[in-house]
């Protein structure tokens, strides 16, 4: 039996919003994971390259990049994406929306899952190539490529790095970069990858540090991300809820946070394996755009650290959705 389905035969039963599905609970006491935080400091900083390693280190919480792209052109996006927004392929919790694929999509989402397997794998490639043309096609409408803006920032920044779209090889690139559109909440939760596809052999389970960036492209109330001083560790399973695919709250009692207020143009950054959650987005009609309420549309992506001991020559930093 291969480690992958050694590990999915122990996996949970309980459903997972957009993401693999979990190990069962621990018979482990419920003492809080040992905190020593690594935080420097609470507030934002501005995007450097210095203060991007901060944020995969987990040296400091949240990275705010404001006026990244202009009003004219965020409302230039919400005009060519907000019609075309259509629901996650799998999942169990808030509705989340998206014009472009996500990986967690394809991959096994239970043990059952994971037994039935077909050609999903090779299914999410077929898509992501499909979609690698995505990015330069809302350029032409809107004027600008934001996905190439951002990975081009962070070219500049980080010399020292190569900086690519995840990849197992030549028709196996990952995509990155969804316009995402969450107008509900979510529960406690992180963003993990070397524990939440732990089920299958991807190229992202490697890396050993993630954060995530997310440009705000819509003026809605609400709608705030609460980032907590507490990075997910094994001891982290003694709170999982089983009936969500998230955490209990006791698990943030006593830690800082940060908040991460979406305005229009704004680039964020934040370590995606801290424990966060996101507040409802109060409804608004948006007659503008025709719609009976604003998608809280953003472009995101994660970015994983591949050091140079699994590269064989210098840091890499992938991209995916």
């Amino acid at each position: 039996m291969s480690q992958y389905a050694a590990t999915a035969r122990t996996l949970s039963r309980a459903p997972l919003a957009g993401k693999a599905i979990s190990p069962a609970l621990p018979t482990l006491g419920r003492a809080a994971p040992p905190y020593q935080s690594k935080w420097k400091r609470t507030a934002p900083v501005p995007l450097s390259g210095e203060n991007f390693l901060d944020v995969l280190f987990n040296r400091t919480p949240v990275i705010k990049q404001p006026g990244f792209l202009g009003r004219d052109e965020c409302f230039a996006h919400e005009k060519a994406l907000s019609h075309r927004i259509a629901p996650y392929r799998y999942y169990t919790g808030p509705l989340l929306q998206r014009v472009g694929c996500a990986q967690f999509e394809y991959q096994a989402q239970a043990a059952a899952d994971f037994e039935n397997r077909k050609n999903e794998k090779e299914e999410y490639f077929k898509v992501a190539q499909s979609l690698s043309g995505l990015h330069q096609e809302v350029a032409d409408q809107t004027g600008v490529n934001a996905w190439e803006k951002v990975i081009g920032t962070l070219r500049a920044l980080l010399p020292d790095y190569e900086i690519v779209r995840a990849s197992e090889g030549p028709g196996k690139t990952y995509f990155s970069g969804n316009f995402r559109a969450l107008n509900d909440s979510t529960c406690l939760h992180c963003d993990w990858t070397p524990y939440d596809a732990v089920t299958e052999d991807w190229i992202i389970n490697q890396v050993t540090h993630q954060a995530v960036f997310n440009l705000y492209m819509a003026p809605v109330k609400g709608g705030r991300t609460w980032v907590h001083d507490v990075e997910w560790s094994e001891e982290c399973l003694n709170f999982r809820d089983p009936d969500t695919y998230g955490y209990r709250d006791e698990i943030i009692h006593g830690r800082q946070n940060v908040v991460v207020k979406p305005e229009v143009g704004d680039l964020w950054f934040f370590n995606s394996r801290n424990m966060h959650q996101v507040e409802k987005v109060e409804p608004e009609p948006c007659l503008e755009l025709g719609l009976p309420y604003r998608p809280r549309l953003c472009l995101s992506s994660f970015i994983g650290l591949l050091p140079e001991h699994k590269t064989g020559g210098r840091p890499r930093l992938i991209l995916w959705s």
